[in-house]
């Protein structure tokens, strides 16, 4: 059947991301930094740190929003045994991604599963996750609340979420991020609005933590790793991409620095049944 106008994939936007930041030579120069099959702040590092925390438990579901090109996803199948269907609409991402997945030991490729579709605009099927995971990606969703309101939906009864994601400072914003922000096309919020969100979206236990100093620590770590590895770098790709990186990655710092730029990490449940 096919999709009616309310549940079809947003064309435009999977144009912009998967031509623009999303391109295939733009994804392998973020996971050259990051690491194997990761393309989100601290790669292995943070979803490690992150995952450890959210209490999963062997044949759980987990909804993975924006699942890139899948690290997240093999890691939590691979430590704890638990099944996750990833969502992209970036084509590029999900092309590496299932790439990986069929080189995948049997325990992990048969726990993971990677699918083309538009988080605000699918059908969820109801209280069927036990997890709802994202990682810097729902900062490309303008109706975060009709996004959430979804996710509840589809959580089980004490169901939970565990998201990081851009935001802003609370302060007068800088042009130069501004210009950046509108350039990437995001959709950003303080941490405490994004925290009111998920309150709005009938969330409880909701916790929304400035968690910028991490992320500062991650890049300068990987600026590290990256100055090292340059000739490597230009010999695969280009100098013209190692600089973008690299100056990407230093003018990023700054902008966490001056307060612009922030980190939030939010966790929420939804409420047990009586």
């Amino acid at each position: 059947m096919a999709p009616n106008a309310e549940t079809k994939p947003n064309e435009e936007m999977q144009e912009f991301l998967d031509t623009n930041q999303y391109s295939s030579n733009g994804i392998l120069r973020y996971e050259k930094i990051f690491g194997e099959t990761f393309v989100s702040v601290g790669g292995e590092t943070t979803t490690s740190m992150f995952t450890e925390q959210m209490g999963l438990e062997k044949d759980m579901k987990v909804l993975d929003i924006g699942c890139g090109i899948g690290g997240s996803a093999f890691l939590m199948a691979r430590r704890y045994g638990v099944n996750v269907h990833g969502v992209d609409l970036s084509t590029n991402m999900l092309t590496i991604a299932n790439t990986y997945r069929r080189k995948m030991e049997p325990d992990v490729k048969h726990r993971v599963q990677f699918h083309f579709d538009d988080a605000l605009k699918m059908d969820y099927p109801k209280d069927f996750y036990d997890y709802m995971y994202s990682r810097d990606a729902i900062m490309h969703i303008e109706d975060k609340k009709t996004l959430y309101e979804k996710v509840y939906k589809s959580l089980k009864p004490g169901g939970r979420i565990l998201v990081s994601e851009y935001a802003v400072g609370d302060k007068d914003l800088s042009k130069e991020f501004l210009d950046y922000v509108k350039d990437r096309d995001y959709q950003l919020l303080t941490v405490k609005g994004y925290g009111e969100v998920l309150k709005s979206a009938g969330f409880v236990n909701v916790e929304a933590k400035d968690v910028t100093n991490l992320m500062i620590k991650m890049m300068y770590a990987e600026l590290e790793k990256f100055y090292k590895m340059k000739d490597e770098f230009i010999a695969e790709f280009s100098e013209q991409d190692y600089e973008d990186i690299k100056q990407g990655w230093e003018v990023k710092i700054v902008r966490c620095k001056e307060g612009d730029q922030v980190w939030g990490l939010f966790t929420a449940e939804k409420p047990s049944e009586d």
